[in-house]
């Protein structure tokens, strides 16, 4: 496995964010909200956008001295206040070396140690099963299959949710 490190974001990091989260393949696999083609200005928006978080809550991941991915927790509100989504992504030359697993596992450790959080959850799409191997190898558990709950790409896909409890 190729060596890594996690580090915050910084405005340096907005040619290489540009250039790999422009990929059709990984915007598949994330939320409609994410723009695609992600641009520079996307990039920018991004890095303001961590920059103005008041907790560590988006992880970039380094490799070979360039940003390659992102791991993010997103807090829930409410009766939810102690749960968190984890969201992630990594540069396609990276996938299937096992990089992403291990990152998460030091993301979760961290985020743990300095938030109150309990419960960590993810939601993966059926065709995406690289992505629930991940998750995991990193220590989580499918905890149900929610039917037809995503309308992705035109068509409705079932949504594999996984968690992770901080006991």
């Amino acid at each position: 496995m190729k060596s890594f490190k996690l580090r915050t974001w910084t405005r340096a990091d907005i040619p290489a964010l540009a250039k790999y989260l422009n990929n059709k393949k990984i915007w598949d696999n994330c939320r409609d909200a994410l723009p695609y083609p992600y641009t520079e200005k996307d990039a920018e928006q991004f890095i303001s956008f961590v920059e103005g978080q008041s907790e560590q809550n988006n992880y970039c991941i380094e490799i070979n001295h360039e940003a390659v991915g992102n791991i993010s927790f997103i807090r829930g509100t409410d009766v939810e206040r102690y749960n968190a989504e984890l969201g992630y992504w990594l540069a396609e030359p990276y996938w299937n070396q096992g990089i992403m697993s291990e990152a998460i596992k030091q993301a979760v450790e961290d985020y743990l140690s300095h938030s109150d959080t309990v419960r960590i959850h993810a939601h993966v799409y059926e065709n995406n099963p690289a992505s629930m191997k991940v998750l995991e190898k990193a220590g989580f558990h499918k905890c149900g299959i929610l039917r037809k709950a995503c309308f992705k790409n035109s068509r409705f896909v079932d949504l594999h949710c996984y968690e992770l409890l901080k006991l």
